[in-house]
């Protein structure tokens, strides 16, 4: 870093301390202007001269950058606003004594004889209000999680809907959906690779590995589609043929553009085709639907060795087993609700929808309540700019409300990560929450469980996936059909997951969606056709059952600046039914 000419401590350092706390200049950006300074002037010597120059210099920088006005560039130093501290203040203002330490962290008591004001460092921490981490701790609670932020508009408190049934399956009049269990349920990873149990490293894979992770996930869907169509070998993608033959490849575009009919390729997988693709000419097909990074089977010609014309698609039997039921007799009824972030509005962090829900959960409690991420949302503007909190402390005061909230209840809760949470890790799958690391008494977390994303779960004997990635949102942006065999297009979506036996087949991901395919093959994979799949999306709510597994889209539990949506369910064993259950579920407004 340069250093300033000065010419002594008492000629020019005293001027140079005032000019920065004038001008709200740390040392580097003192040092900057000096040299913008001194090149502006062609070389100057520092002296008590050129130092009121300097002065009125910086003065004419600050007039100019007010007017018009910019935006600040990334190498400005910022400083509070009066306003951000009063708001401060107010928000502990519950703990007097913790108070005053806060409002003396943003003043400085001004020395006798001098009449100008000292400003702290930005940094400043105070150590009465911090973690063992060194982090400053803010009050929260479920009513006023954050009333430093901008009033609300009041439409969540307006909404005039709730309670309204957006949708519903089976018999839900007579439903009672609350738990009449004596004991809590039992909940636990379905088969070794039904869900992650902690952190993993990242960012650190070949090209070469995850083509063969790709490659290997290929072939085992072609195994049993073989098995399934009795079907003895399959033929090479590439190779020129004059008759009929049955291939096996990934759908792929031939640009970095969204998929049509005329950018379709099949690329064959490694064993057979040696990884070659060639284009796919549909016109022969009477419907289909497709995506990239869907596996297909195929039957059709390749006369010309440049071209690919299938005229068949096997896709009428699912690949998966049904999972197994308990004896009726050690099945037990099973109530669950289940619920997605955002859990605040964008206009405020009050927490208000998350308030409203725990009051529902503690008037009619279920045996299981699933809670899917963001708890800290990246796509809220006023969760980014925090600044009297750090992302994870927000996120310790959430999970001890809703500890807290479920103590004394039946409840066991299930806590989902999502991508979009700011204080977790941006990868998929994504590994569970580690709530040993918070500032949390253990006793609280008791009743709390923490899963992978996506995660396959045995909850007292049933078969439960669920994910927090939009896969549907996903799939649905990308899928091109012409006269599928399943109309309904939530419904065809639905069955590409079951056909594809994973929780997110798109490949390429979306750009929202970070996987490491180590992990992606061993714990994305639907192992068996699941009782129940949760899969929050932005897209429209529903309660769908598709080849015996019932599908819950629960919404969001906010929307923009109102309220939205959670799901409840009722499971009763049933074997003359479909699957072999009775289930009973609603999507409700909160």
């Amino acid at each position: 870093m340069k250093k300033l000419p000065i010419p002594s401590p008492t000629q020019g350092q005293g001027v140079l301390r005032e000019l920065m706390i004038i001008h709200h200049l740390d040392l580097d950006s003192l040092v900057n202007e000096w040299g913008a300074f001194e090149i502006t002037n062609g070389g100057l010597e520092m002296n008590t001269e050129t130092l009121i120059q300097f002065d009125q210099y910086l003065n004419r920088n600050k007039k100019a950058a007010k007017t018009p006005k910019t935006k600040q560039s990334s190498g400005t130093r910022t400083t509070p606003k009066s306003s951000d501290i009063d708001a401060l203040a107010e928000r502990v203002s519950r703990n007097q004594s913790d108070t005053n330490d806060l409002l003396n962290a943003y003043s400085t008591p001004v020395a006798k004889g001098k009449n100008k004001r000292l400003r702290t460092p930005d940094n400043f921490i105070n150590k009465h209000l911090t973690l063992t981490g060194g982090s400053p701790v803010a009050p929260f609670s479920p009513t006023s999680l954050s009333p430093s932020t901008p009033k609300s508009t009041g439409k969540y408190s307006a909404r005039k809907n709730t309670g309204d049934i957006v949708a519903s399956l089976g018999e839900t009049q007579e439903c009672v959906w609350t738990s009449t269990s004596q004991q809590s349920c039992s909940i636990d990873s379905y088969g070794e690779h039904g869900s992650l149990l902690s952190h993993y490293n990242f960012m650190m894979e070949k090209i070469a590995d995850r083509v063969l992770v790709l490659d290997g996930i290929a072939e085992e869907i072609g195994e049993r589609l073989k098995e399934i169509n009795s079907i003895e070998s399959l033929s090479s993608v590439g190779l020129q043929y004059a008759e009929p033959v049955t291939v096996l490849g990934r759908v792929c575009c031939d640009s970095n553009g969204r998929l049509n009919a005329k950018s379709v390729l099949l690329g064959g997988d490694v064993q057979t085709s040696q990884g070659c693709k060639v284009a796919m000419q549909l016109s022969q097909l009477a419907s289909y639907s497709l995506f990239p990074g869907q596996i297909v089977m195929m039957e059709g010609q390749n006369s010309s060795g440049t071209a690919f014309v299938p005229t068949r698609i096997y896709n009428e039997v699912l690949p998966l087993q049904k999972a197994p039921l308990p004896a009726e007799a050690d099945m037990e009824r099973l109530t669950i609700v289940a619920v997605s972030g955002p859990y605040t509005t964008s206009d405020n962090l009050a927490y208000e929808p998350l308030a409203d829900f725990i009051k529902h959960i503690q008037a009619h409690p279920p045996d299981v309540c699933i809670m899917f991420g963001p708890f800290v949302d990246a796509k809220l503007q006023l969760i980014k700019d925090l600044k009297d909190t750090t992302y994870s402390e927000h996120f310790t005061k959430i999970v001890e409300v809703i500890s807290k909230a479920i103590e004394h209840l039946p409840t066991e809760v299930v806590l989902v990560p999502s991508q979009r949470d700011l204080q977790h890790t941006f990868v998929y799958p994504t590994p569970p929450f580690d709530l040993g690391k918070l500032k949390i008494d253990k006793e609280l977390l008791k009743k709390i469980h923490c899963v992978s994303d996506p995660s396959t779960l045995r909850i007292n004997g049933l078969c439960v996936g669920m994910t927090s990635t939009d896969i549907l949102f996903h799939i649905g942006a990308e899928e091109i059909s012409l006269n599928p065999l399943i109309t309904e297009r939530l419904s065809r979506l639905l069955d590409h997951l079951l056909q594809q036996g994973s929780y997110y087949p798109l490949n390429p991901p979306s750009e929202e969606v970070n996987i490491s395919y180590e992990k992606y093959e061993l714990f994305s994979r639907i192992p068996v056709i699941p009782h129940l799949v949760f899969l929050p999306s932005e897209l429209k709510q529903f309660v769908k059952n598709i080849n015996g597994c019932v599908f819950v889209n629960p919404g969001r539990l906010s929307k923009g600046e109102t309220g939205g949506t959670f799901a409840r369910l009722v499971v009763l064993p049933n074997s003359a039914a479909d699957c072999g259950l009775d289930i009973a579920a609603q999507v409700v407004r909160i």
